[in-house]
């Protein structure tokens, strides 16, 4: 590795880890005033805050790092414009994309850590954050997901259910069990069917067989169709259903493959499986962008693309999640375009902005 290279490094990564802790707190003091009036309400302790919070940091860190990345490349390059150290470098036959490339490997590593963030360390970590504003802050009932994701869920009165596979958004649940106990958890009923679909009337089960352990002698009843009163409704069991951001690549990409072989429509997930991959390609993307808009920088010229980079993250940002993810989950755009519409806008932008530089 060149002088030259360690230099560029060592600047950009200054500069990345500066806007890496300014903007990861500026987040969390404006996250907390958010929903501060909410803790208090839920009468949340500064302990159950801290967990939280904690435990939201890896989110956190993959949706400002794509920012920090633009800002490190375009101060660090802008900065040296600025000092006239690249037209030192230029007379020196170093072209503008070999003074980049240090900047834009930066951002591939960035890229790296993001994904594996996104796909090994950020589940588990939004699992336990939202466990704790679920079942501590809210007060809600405890479950549990097991490592194939079926549900176990204590519902009203002395029931538990188990659930193999739910989609709320339809109302429907695939392979369900309700185990009925009695006041000293003595198992009396138990109801298995192969779905269980709701409607305004309550659920349906389908495709089953009733046991009735307190009856003698015990009964077996098969059924096609059984109305079951239970107590709750899909947006309730909506909250034990695991989120894509619970999930890695890999059980999203299983979760969906379950989904579709119960015929059941997986649009919104497969967007949501292809945006993982999307959202830790952006830092390579703003390192790109970076360079080309500091290499275009003259003396007293920095601010002014600072300035136009704050838009230029709002606008990456509206296209990401309200164009690519928001649309894309009604179907109009399709899965795998959709989370990436934004990132070939954007990039396509900067190998242009960046090529033209050449020389």
């Amino acid at each position: 590795m060149r002088i030259l290279d360690r230099y560029v490094i060592r600047e950009c990564l200054k500069i990345l880890g500066l806007c890496l802790v300014v903007f990861m707190g500026v987040y969390l003091v404006v996250d907390l005033f958010e929903k501060l009036g909410r803790f208090l309400g839920e009468r949340a302790d500064a302990g159950m805050i801290l967990r939280y919070y904690f435990f939201r940091l890896p989110k956190i860190f993959t949706e400002v790092l794509p920012v920090a990345v633009l800002l490190a490349a375009l101060l660090s390059v802008g900065g040296m414009s600025m000092n006239n150290e690249v037209l030192a470098m230029k007379m020196g036959h170093v072209g503008a994309l070999r003074i980049a490339l240090p900047c834009i490997g930066i951002g591939l590593a960035a890229s790296l850590a993001s994904w594996i963030t996104v796909e090994y360390i950020a589940p588990r970590a939004n699992e336990q954050a939202l466990n704790i504003e679920r079942t501590e802050m809210k007060r809600l009932p405890a479950h549990r997901i097991s490592r194939d994701s079926d549900i176990w869920y204590r519902a009203q009165g002395n029931r538990f259910v188990h659930i193999a596979l739910i989609e709320p958004q339809a109302g429907l649940i695939q392979g369900i069990s309700v185990f009925d106990l009695s006041p000293r958890f003595d198992l009396i009923r138990r109801v298995d069917a192969r779905e269980a679909v709701w409607s305004p009337q309550g659920w349906t089960f389908r495709d089953g067989y009733q046991l009735e352990l307190n009856a003698t002698p015990i009964r077996s009843t098969p059924f096609r169709d059984l109305r079951v009163q239970l107590g709750e409704q899909p947006e309730e069991f909506a909250r034990v259903a695991r989120s894509p951001e619970e999930m890695s690549y890999a059980q999203l990409r299983e979760y969906i493959d379950r989904l579709v072989g119960s015929g059941v429509s997986a649009t919104r997930y497969l967007v949501d499986l292809h945006a993982k991959g999307a959202i830790a390609f952006v830092s390579l993307i703003m390192a790109v962008l970076g360079v080309s808009f500091g290499l275009r920088t003259g003396r007293g010229g920095v601010m002014l693309w600072v300035g136009l980079c704050i838009p230029m993250g709002f606008l990456y940002y509206v296209l990401f999640f309200l164009v690519g993810i928001r649309v894309g989950r009604t179907g109009l755009i399709p899965p795998l375009l959709a989370p990436w519409l934004a990132n070939l806008l954007y990039g396509t932008a900067g190998v242009v902005s960046l090529w033209r530089l050449r020389g």
